[in-house]
């Protein structure tokens, strides 16, 4: 019985050290649309037309072991891929992830910079032992797949190696520096509890079948569901993101553009200190936003936060462009200060309890120093600078 238990132990650890790697893969990974375990090999992703565009081969070994062409770890990966190739499209990228180690003179070492060419020779050149005998594995497996060489260079083309990966508890801490786990700050209970609820979404998925597989927006609803449950509500307020290490100075801004925007329509001092208050707050928070997004969307939510400002402004000096009885500067100057007193535009998802009022105004003003997209945001309402 204990010889049972001993003899299972490497295979658990296997599916454990899987299952992590295929969770750090789903958090952090934007682009696709479903994710397939045990299916057409170990992991593989899809993407919207159903196209694979990662298979993934996951090697796990609880001592140190070196990965060799000759070894069944890496030809029976490349055999299998053979054997699935109509699977594949010219995008798709084919990844060993491995704990063997690949050392200095291996003729591995620098596998994946290889063209297939490259790749093809390098497996031709280590198929014997001394005597000139093949190796058992290149018999069972290359032969075998060594009859179309151009198909064969396909799959070589597409084929990486990721080697040296960490172990169990290495995995874990690095799905903790993910982003969605910072969302936790330094609670290593929280995130403990959702990994587990992410493990757990894997290993029950497979326990009463042999694959397992789900779309992006389950996998998101779950993200959802568990992060809802586990943490405390986020806030944010002016305290909470400090100036007292950052300089405020307006010397130091006087060149930047946001402060030559307001100098165009004749504000003071007093308007640009403001002003460089909310954006040097505001540089800290959009980072401290990025980590803390529990939102696999963030990019698109940022791209449609700076659509939403930008049509903020564009909507609001219309309005101030046919009133009557001011001049142009006084038509730029009210304007602006309603931009800035506006209510707040939606940013983050409904968790995220955003009570700041230094954020919007101040992201107003880094989207008005783009130096790529100068009229981006712009304040004047003078007919000079509006052509």
């Amino acid at each position: 019985m204990a010889k049972i238990k001993q003899n299972a132990l490497p295979q658990k650890m296997g599916d454990i050290y899987h299952y992590y790697v295929a969770i750090k893969l789903l958090v952090d990974n934007n682009s696709w649309n479903k994710c397939q375990i045990e299916q057409s090999g170990d992991i593989a992703l899809f993407d919207q037309d159903d196209k694979q565009i990662y298979n993934i081969e996951v090697k796990h070994h609880e001592s140190k072991n070196e990965l060799k062409v000759y070894e069944e770890e890496f030809l029976k990966t490349l055999s299998n891929w053979f054997d699935i190739r109509n699977l594949f499209n010219e995008n798709t990228k084919l990844i060993l992830m491995t704990t063997s180690a690949i050392s200095s003179g291996n003729p591995l070492e620098h596998w994946s910079k290889f063209d297939s060419n490259k790749k093809y020779k390098t497996i031709q050149e280590n198929q014997t032992k001394n005597d000139e005998t093949y190796y058992a594995n290149i018999n069972k497996y290359f032969h075998k797949i060594n009859k179309n060489i151009d198909e064969l260079k396909e799959i070589l083309a597409k084929f990486d190696i990721q080697h040296s990966l960490h172990n169990i508890l290495d995995i874990r801490n690095e799905i903790k520096k993910t982003s969605l786990l910072r969302l936790f700050g330094d609670s290593e209970e929280k995130k403990d509890k959702v990994i587990g609820e992410l493990y757990a979404l894997i290993g029950k998925g497979l326990e009463s079948k042999d694959k397992w597989e789900i779309k992006k927006s389950e996998f998101d609803q779950k993200l959802k569901e568990s992060t809802a449950l586990i943490q405390d509500k986020i806030l944010r307020t002016n305290n909470s993101v400090s100036t007292k290490k950052i300089d405020t100075n307006i010397s130091s801004y006087k060149d930047k553009q946001f402060i030559k925007k307001l100098e165009n329509i004749k504000f003071k001092e007093d308007v640009f200190q403001s002003a460089i208050d909310d954006y040097a707050r505001t540089i800290i928070e959009v980072e401290e936003r990025m980590n803390l997004s529990s939102s696999l969307e963030y990019d698109e939510r940022l791209e449609n936060y700076d659509d939403s400002l930008v049509e903020l402004v564009n909507d609001t000096k219309t309005k101030f462009r046919y009133i009557r009885n001011l001049t142009d500067i006084e038509k730029s100057q009210d304007s602006y200060f309603k931009i800035m007193d506006s209510s707040k535009v939606p940013f983050m998802p409904e968790e995220f309890d955003d009570q700041t009022t230094f954020f919007q105004k101040g992201y107003l003003h880094l989207l008005a120093d783009d130096e790529d997209e100068p009229r981006k945001i712009y304040w004047s309402l003078k007919p000079e600078d509006e052509i």
